[in-house]
């Protein structure tokens, strides 16, 4: 048996950041769109757009560098501040999982009821 969890961080009641966003992020890095990233998602740019802008606003910093149409066409980048967020998450949640699961097999497995 394995033990599952979610980690979200919130500001005013609201998602502020979170696995989705995290994966959505990195979408946008690895295909250069905020667009592209959200069609391999399945989610509308709208959608995604409004993700990232609630981020932001409920952070204080920018996400996404963006250029519009012309010519080559549009695209995003990270920011500096949004690679820093994905790596401090990804420290934070394998941290948190090692934890979990070390105090899931203290209480479930190792003690005998």
């Amino acid at each position: 048996m394995k033990v599952k969890f979610k980690v979200w961080f919130e500001e005013n009641g609201g998602v502020a950041f979170a696995e989705g966003r995290r994966i959505l992020l990195e979408a946008v890095d690895r295909l250069g769109s905020l667009n592209a990233a959200a069609k391999e998602l399945g989610m509308s740019y709208r959608a995604a757009w409004g993700k990232i802008k609630a981020t932001e606003k409920a952070l204080g910093i920018k996400l996404l560098e963006v250029t519009t149409g012309g010519r080559g066409g549009g695209g995003a980048t990270l920011t500096s501040e949004a690679k820093e967020l994905i790596s401090k998450y990804r420290k934070y949640t394998d941290r948190m999982t090692r934890i979990v699961e070390k105090e899931f097999v203290r209480i479930f497995q190792d003690e005998k009821p």
